[in-house]
């Protein structure tokens, strides 16, 4: 008993290690317009992933599907209120993003008080950018991008590209127009 206690010790601890070592592989950051009404939006509709190899987009859509369901957001090709546009980087990117509050804080208080800081990114070749875009204005309202995916995905591709989906995800807390996590999960428990 002591040997099998022993054995699943050091097996749990292997994979805890393993699975730091993939996170700190992958950076996550977004950036988002202080001139939008986040609370507006409910609908949705995917734009055509701008580069497609080995049906990587395609696990990635079902992922960022996946995400704005959970997030209550509809999908729907009569007049959605915001575009979905994604893309895969193989190469290097360098990338201008911003020093931001963190986007929960900014729609709780729209504080006009906050201001960009520019930030210059060096990412790593296999950069992920979702982009959420105001379907009315075709301005992107919401961004967010994981560089260096391509390191580490070789073992169970669907799960880690969902992974890293969900990463980005994880920066963008805000929920559909009308949609209550709460009541949600009561209609699941019933």
């Amino acid at each position: 008993m002591i040997k099998y206690v022993a054995l699943l010790t050091v097996a749990l601890f292997a994979l805890v290690i393993a699975g730091c070592s993939l996170n700190r592989k992958v950076f996550v950051e977004h950036d988002y317009s202080y001139e939008t009404n986040f609370k507006d939006y409910s609908t949705y509709t995917f734009l055509e992933c701008e580069r497609d190899t080995n049906n990587l987009c395609t696990e990635i859509y079902e992922a960022i599907r996946r995400q704005m369901q959970a997030r209550g957001y509809k999908l729907t090709a009569d007049k959605p209120t915001l575009l979905v546009n994604y893309g895969i980087f193989y190469d290097n990117l360098r990338y201008q993003g911003y020093m931001q509050p963190v986007i929960k804080n900014w729609v709780d208080t729209e504080n006009d008080g906050f201001r960009y800081e520019p930030i210059k990114y060096a990412l790593d070749k296999g950069t992920l950018i979702v982009s959420l875009i105001d379907a009315e204005s075709d301005q992107v309202v919401w961004r967010g991008y994981a560089s260096g995916i391509l390191k580490g995905g070789e073992t169970n591709p669907n799960n880690y590209y969902r992974s890293v989906v969900r990463r980005i995800f994880d920066q963008y807390p805000l929920f559909a127009k009308g949609y209550d996590p709460r009541r949600y999960a009561e209609d699941i428990g019933r």
